[in-house]
């Protein structure tokens, strides 16, 4: 009989794991989409495909991560894959006007003039106020003029006196000004360069140069440019401003908000350094003093649009998303066909709830029967700082079975500083604790980078009551992460001590790993006192398991671990899993 059920259970792992391999850890096409988006349109090309191309990898029909890919691909000069990005677009939505207009700009920087025309204007006449689609038009109307007046000029040239010689550095800047504006990055800095070996004291010139190479995260080279205009030109405001854009762009915020600050003490008006300001307090999550500055930029230009998409921001940050969309609308008013705006109010609304299933089956040795321990949880976003949630524990020992009630509350107190705190009860307990009392904190000292990060520091703390002993244990632990946060490491050690002075310590290894952007695996290995029935069991655990995200809403999990006790060895097989909504 125990041969058949363990039988059946290694069967139904081994579908488990064939079938329902997930990425706790690995982010949603939604997530990978949006941080895409904000990626390009940071001009940050190269991350920008990457993350397009993981949420393409899960859903390739996504004709909107197609687009953007694209572009992205524009940005990086890669006309061959982004005229492939753009194709695979049209042939899922024939109607795409951004994806004409994507083609449009890659037969145009081909030279392919006469098939750049009619999808331009197609794009232009369908959308009257979309000026990049009509600059396009433009663009192409003057390249086919020049052309054909080629010939005839060369003909006439050498009969003609030489008109004035322009002046190379302003061709050089305006060059580069194109070429960064359709996300040219790396031949923009190749005109600036060239414009600042003409002119090495052009301020200007440096101030440019700062912010095309921040672009490409080339950060200390940025910031070497930017001391030089300044250097030269003692509180140059665009060098000051390019300053705190590079602090953001590297995450450092408390830096970013000592040179904004810095700016504001002197230039309290200025709408850039107001909309700064908005952004790196959207980021410090205090959304009071955003939506302040993003107001104080309206009350100077009622007309600006990107202050209006950044109110609509600190409401959806806030969890408002109707407000949100409101003040996206009266944005879209003043930029009609904006796609950075459209992308906003096409964002479908956040998921407040989340329900966690879980089901354990554990194997014991020397004919001591099974162990089964199974939950439920259901958890709710009070709001984008506070979580609050409820589980159920329904735990079976020896022909016993107890029932525990847990209640939670999470709470961030800054994008780097959250804690929780939990309170558990169990009924007429037979081996569970009667309550137990809980607490735990993160801080996150290093931000998120693309080699490293981020990196925090963690620890947690509980309480346990039983019939027969009282259970303390601190569990401090670090948390890193590398490769782009494809790869993590965590190091936890425990200490327990009981109401009679026993102690027990110990510690517990993990690494997970983002295989693709919907799978994770992890694996570890603890020796590290467990609690059993009141007592400190030393125990040695192996452990490892599998997570896939179905769709956007829907995790499913796989475990397994093997333990060994002094007493009998305990195998556990897990299933579970986690929807959202």
């Amino acid at each position: 009989m125990r041969r058949g059920r363990r039988a059946i259970i290694a069967a139904c792992m081994f579908l488990a794991v064939a079938a329902a391999p997930a990425a706790a850890l690995a982010q949603t096409v939604d997530e990978l989409y949006a941080s895409g988006v904000k990626a390009r349109q940071a001009q940050n090309f190269d991350e920008a495909a990457d993350l397009l191309r993981r949420a393409l990898a899960l859903k390739p029909d996504n004709a909107d991560a197609l687009v953007q890919l694209g572009f992205a691909e524009l940005g990086r000069n890669d006309l061959p894959a982004a005229r492939e990005a753009f194709s695979k677009a049209l042939s899922l939505a024939p109607a795409y006007l951004d994806a004409s207009f994507g083609m449009a700009q890659i037969e145009f920087r081909s030279g392919n003039l006469d098939a750049a025309l009619p999808l331009a204007e197609k794009v232009s006449g369908a959308e009257p106020g979309n000026t990049d689609a009509a600059a396009l038009v433009a663009n192409i109307r003057k390249a086919q003029q020049a052309t054909r007046r080629a010939k005839p000029a060369a003909a006439t040239a050498r009969n003609k006196p030489r008109p004035p010689r322009p002046d190379p550095v302003a061709g050089l800047m305006g060059e580069g000004r194109r070429l960064r504006a359709s996300g040219q990055l790396p031949e923009a800095e190749k005109a600036y360069r060239r414009a600042l070996g003409l002119a090495p004291k052009d301020t200007d010139i440096l101030v440019a140069l700062g912010l095309v190479v921040g672009s490409q995260q080339k950060f200390d080279e940025a910031g070497h440019f930017f001391d030089q205009a300044l250097a030269i030109r003692p509180g140059l405001l665009d060098a000051r401003l390019g300053k705190v854009r590079l602090a953001i762009w590297q995450g450092d915020l408390p830096g970013a908000r000592a040179k904004i600050d810095d700016v504001l003490g002197t230039a309290p008006e200025n709408v850039e350094a107001l909309g700064l300001d908005a952004r790196i307090s959207l980021l410090e999550q205090d959304y009071a003093r955003a939506e302040q500055s993003f107001q104080r930029v309206l009350a100077i230009d009622p007309r600006n649009a990107e202050a209006l998409v950044g109110i609509g921001d600190v409401r959806r940050a806030r969890g408002d998303d109707a407000a949100a969309r409101d003040a996206y609308r009266q944005a879209l008013a003043l930029e009609p066909g904006s796609r950075d705006i459209e992308q906003r109010l096409a964002a479908p609304p956040p998921r407040k709830w989340r329900l966690d299933l879980g089901s354990e089956v554990s194997d014991l040795t020397d004919g001591l029967g099974d162990w089964t321990d199974s939950s439920a949880g259901l958890a709710y976003r009070l709001t984008p700082r506070t979580t609050i949630s409820g589980r159920t524990r329904v735990a079976t020992r020896f022909g016993h079975t107890d029932v525990q009630i847990e209640g939670r509350i999470d709470q961030a107190f800054s994008p780097t500083v959250s804690a929780y705190a939990l309170a558990a009860a169990t009924p007429d307990a037979d081996f569970l604790a009667r309550y137990s009392i809980g607490a735990g904190a993160s801080w996150q000292i290093v931000a998120p980078a693309k080699a490293f990060g981020p990196f925090a520091l963690n620890v947690d703390t509980r309480y346990d009551d039983f019939a027969n002993a009282e259970i303390t244990t601190i569990s401090p632990w670090v948390q890193a992460y590398v490769l782009d946060g494809r790869l993590g490491f965590s190091a936890r050690w425990v200490h327990a001590a009981d109401d009679i002075g026993t102690q027990a310590d110990g510690y517990v290894l993990r690494a997970d790993l983002a295989v693709t952007p919907s799978i994770n695996v992890f694996g570890g290995y603890a020796d590290a006192p467990e609690i059993s029935d009141g007592t400190l069991v030393p125990t040695r655990t192996v452990f490892g398991g599998v997570s896939w995200d179905v769709t956007d809403p829907l995790t499913l999990r796989a475990s397994l671990a093997h333990e060994q006790r002094p007493t009998f060895d305990r195998t556990i097989f897990g299933l579970g899993m986690t929807t959202r909504f």
